[in-house]
């Protein structure tokens, strides 16, 4: 007595397995280049980005943004500004907002930096 038996395989799975495998390694490095490709640009100007944390600023970046908390409300009030190691190079009101140019001692270095104040506050790194 002879028994049969009918092994069904699916054809071109292994072909399929190795595709699944190059897609998710082409993901994963997409994600690897995308994470440093922002995480370079955030750590160019952090306290511009808003993002004066751990990974993308250092200790004078992080004393900046402290210096920069307390400076804020001066700009905003329009007051003038009685902060040591900070001068006033530049003030401007426009379209509703007050543009300070602002020359800061942080940390042993000398940074400028144009604080815009109106509805929100925002800033950029500029050359001295």
């Amino acid at each position: 007595m002879k028994r049969w038996v009918l092994v069904l395989t699916e054809r071109g799975s292994d072909r399929e397995g190795k595709r699944r495998r190059i897609a998710a390694l082409l993901v994963v490095l997409g994600g690897l280049i995308g994470s440093w490709g922002v995480g370079s640009v955030l750590a160019s100007d952090p306290i511009g980005y808003g993002v004066p944390i751990w990974p993308f600023a250092d200790t004078a970046d992080r004393a900046e943004h402290a210096l920069l908390t307390q400076v804020v409300p001066a700009v905003r009030s329009g007051s003038p500004l009685n902060h040591a190691g900070v001068q006033v190079l530049r003030q401007t009101s426009a379209y509703g907002s007050a543009f300070w140019t602002l020359k800061m001692q942080v940390d042993g270095e000398t940074r400028c930096r144009e604080v815009a104040v109106g509805l929100n506050i925002t800033s950029r790194r500029v050359d001295c």
